[in-house]
């Protein structure tokens, strides 16, 4: 069984996703995510992302410390066998997140102008 490939993770407003290609195989793969934050020192499943078949995985609640580095690893399964992990780059929430602006509402009430801004 092949390992994914291209391990990429994206964070903008603090979601964060890992994202992985993974080849057209006749079988249905499933994939499980790990992650390991430097303080623990090891990999831990992410429990919302075993055994998905999805390319993806939504971690923005699995950084705890966004200072802190962090791996994640991707392994599939296709009937009985599985693939070796691929392993993530070096991952610093607070140095790749990527900050939208926010969003501005402009309204008119009689002879006022009422302006709204929402954080992104």
């Amino acid at each position: 069984v092949p390992s994914p490939t291209q391990l990429t993770i994206t964070a903008e407003n603090f979601k964060t996703f890992l994202y992985w290609q993974y080849p057209a195989i006749s079988e249905t793969a499933y994939f499980t995510v790990e992650i390991k934050p430097y303080n623990l020192g090891t990999y831990k499943t992410i429990l919302s992302c075993v055994n998905i078949s999805a390319h993806f995985c939504d971690i923005s609640g699995e950084i705890e410390d966004p200072f802190s580095s962090h791996w994640l690893r991707v392994k599939a399964a296709v009937e009985s066998e599985q693939s070796e992990y691929a392993e993530s780059s070096e991952f610093i929430l607070q140095q790749h997140v990527k900050i939208g602006p926010p969003v501005l509402h402009l309204s008119r009430h009689s002879d006022k102008i009422i302006v709204d801004i929402y954080q992104p």
